[in-house]
């Protein structure tokens, strides 16, 4: 596919220079960056390669919640603005939400349960490859492409590639494989459910970027409303 010139779906998110609102793209760029260094963080702590109480990820932690601050005051200023901001908005959540739950499952982590196991090793693999073809496809938008949509259906095909998920299939082996484990074979289990919502919420992150490249190659920017509503948006929006 080819490049298109850049509609006003991109200028709403990345506003000429002068406008009172934030430049956004780079906003989602780094909570995308902070999830893939998450991400392998947390990989190695389920793999008994780093703790769950290290630095880096006290760290992230820290970043993920200063990230969150900010990107919610620049959504209630363009709120306040009257500027639409729903898949800005719905894309910041959806990552937020797959921060938050990654750092669950490391909060939850067991050492004295745990050995490397090749069901949690193969989904943290599914979320780091789901998280990277977002941040791919948040650079593509930022520029302008409608290529953005082949990495969002990259980030959904994670989730349908997943399908039941390892964990789900494995639980009842788990239980007879383990013997008297039964708090190996729980706290597998729950991690394996806490997982499977990590891809599920960066699947529907892809859902957002997908249906916003569409709209960016349609040139259209997301308004509802009749064509004096639109219009009198565009108009605002090129005299910021």
């Amino acid at each position: 596919m080819t490049n298109i010139a850049v509609p006003q779906v991109v200028r709403q998110v990345r506003p000429p220079l002068g406008a009172d609102l934030p430049d956004f793209f780079p906003m989602i760029d780094e909570q995308a960056t902070v999830l893939v260094k998450l991400a392998r963080t947390v990989g190695d702590v389920l793999q008994c390669r780093e703790s769950a109480h290290s630095l880096r990820l006290l760290d992230l932690e820290q970043r993920r919640q200063e990230l969150k601050r900010r990107n919610q005051a620049a959504v209630h200023l363009a709120l306040v603005q009257q500027v639409r901001v729903e898949q800005i908005h719905g894309t910041m959540e959806t990552l937020d939400r797959a921060a938050a739950s990654l750092f669950q499952a490391a909060r939850g982590f067991h050492q004295q349960l745990s050995v490397p196991d090749q069901a949690v090793s193969e989904m943290v693999v599914v979320i780091q490859k789901a998280i990277e073809n977002l941040q791919h496809g948040y650079s593509r938008l930022a520029n302008g492409s409608p290529a953005a949509e082949v990495d969002a259906e990259a980030a959904i095909g994670c989730w349908r590639a997943l399908g039941s998920g390892p964990g789900s299939e494995r639980k009842g082996e788990r239980a007879d494989r383990d013997g008297g484990s039964r708090g190996r074979a729980l706290w597998l289990d729950e991690l394996y459910a806490n997982l499977q919502g990590i891809v599920r919420e960066l699947a529907n992150a892809g859902d957002i970027l997908r249906d916003w490249s569409r709209q960016l190659s349609a040139g259209w920017y997301g308004c509802e409303g009749d064509d004096q509503t639109s219009a009198r948006l565009s108009r605002r929006l090129l005299a910021n």
